[in-house]
């Protein structure tokens, strides 16, 4: 059956923990907080997802709660270990933990180092180990390690986990063949970004590689299709639900990449406005938002899923032939468009009451 989480990201916190224990009603079954300082515009990203996902996890029964990611640069390892045992004990095994390799504009203001692409993704698959680790520790058995980054010798956290033999790590990969391989590898499941189905499937195909070579089943990997959606029959709305993502995507989206769509990005190659890469300043933001106006909606259109309810199940289910199992939703109505609480809920109702019932049971 496929299932359906909700993004959550923007609003003041309370409006997002409202949200959150909305979707649940309108048969949500998981919440994904963003884990970052700052971020690039129009995104928004600002809370701390823990307390976030604390004050969803009180209020709800089944919602399953996810960081959507969490790197291992800011926090050590053990720490997240130790966190994300303490909130599954307390939600009843709820917890998904999403991990990720972090992002410039989180790291370097703040002193912490900003190393190369292959040095963080080594970085990455050794704190999950670390991490799995301390979730089998105990008093009684205590673990050691030794790797590149971290160390543990005669470790233990009191803290153990709810969920059996542990919670389940995600780890965020967008295009990089490198986190791709790493989610075949070692992770429980995929976490993506923007994509078109069809970039979706050839990222699918790098992780189902190195799955097979790591002697993995596939189906054991659980893989989301995070999509963003306007559910509206206004063409004013859809316009300018579609006009706010355009900026994100050129920033996530590799040149090459949109080229080969139709869309040739106007700005200097010697421009670096990479999301991963950038600073979040204004400087650098108002070149893929002044490209953004160039975009034709068409091509924007090929990474969403908007417009009537039909519309919206026909985007969703290009994701899961593509070979998505599960979808996370990131609404444009109610997030960028008005930044309104109210608007959000309205899509959350109008997902949980036409959309949603259509793949029940698929």
């Amino acid at each position: 059956m496929v299932e359906f989480g909700v993004h959550l990201t923007v609003l003041p916190v309370a409006d997002l923990v409202r949200a959150g224990v909305l979707a649940e009603k309108y048969g949500f079954t998981s919440a994904w907080v963003p884990d970052h300082y700052t971020d690039m515009p129009p995104s928004g990203d600002k809370v701390d997802p823990w307390v976030t996902l604390t004050a969803i996890g009180v209020q709800t029964k089944n919602m399953r709660l996810a960081t959507d990611v969490t790197d291992v640069i800011r926090a050590h390892p053990t720490k997240v270990a130790h966190i994300a045992a303490t909130l599954d004990e307390l939600t009843g095994g709820r917890v998904i933990l999403g991990l990720g390799a972090g992002e410039a504009m989180n790291i370097v203001a703040y002193g912490l180092p900003w190393e190369d692409p292959e040095t963080r993704v080594s970085r990455l698959k050794e704190a999950i180990e670390v991490i799995r680790l301390c979730w089998k520790s105990s008093r009684a058995s205590p673990v050691n390690f030794e790797g590149k980054f971290y160390k543990l010798k005669n470790a233990w956290i009191d803290q153990v986990p709810v969920q059996k033999p542990a919670p389940p790590i995600y780890v965020g990969a967008l295009g990089s063949p490198r986190s791709l391989r790493l989610v075949g590898e070692v992770a429980d499941g995929w976490k993506p970004w923007l994509a078109t189905p069809e970039l979706y499937q050839k990222r699918l195909e790098i992780i189902k590689d190195a799955a097979k070579k790591a002697g993995r089943d596939i189906e054991t990997i659980d893989r989301v299709a995070f999509i963003y959606t306007a559910v509206t029959d206004d063409p004013s709305m859809r316009k300018a639900a579609v006009d706010a993502i355009k900026p994100e995507i050129i920033m996530l989206t590799h040149r090459k990449t949109l080229k080969e769509l139709g869309f040739e990005v106007p700005v200097p190659e010697t421009v670096d406005y990479s999301y991963q890469r950038a600073p979040p300043v204004e400087e650098v933001v108002e070149h893929p938002r002044k490209a953004a106006e160039a975009m034709p909606d068409k091509i924007a259109e090929k990474f969403l899923a908007v417009g009537t309810p039909d519309e919206v199940i026909a985007g969703i289910e290009k994701f899961l032939k593509a070979g998505a199992k599960n979808v996370v939703i990131k609404d444009l109505v109610g997030l960028y468009v008005t930044g309104d609480v109210r608007k959000l809920e309205e899509q959350i109702k109008l997902i949980g009451e036409k959309v949603i019932p259509y793949f029940k049971g698929k």
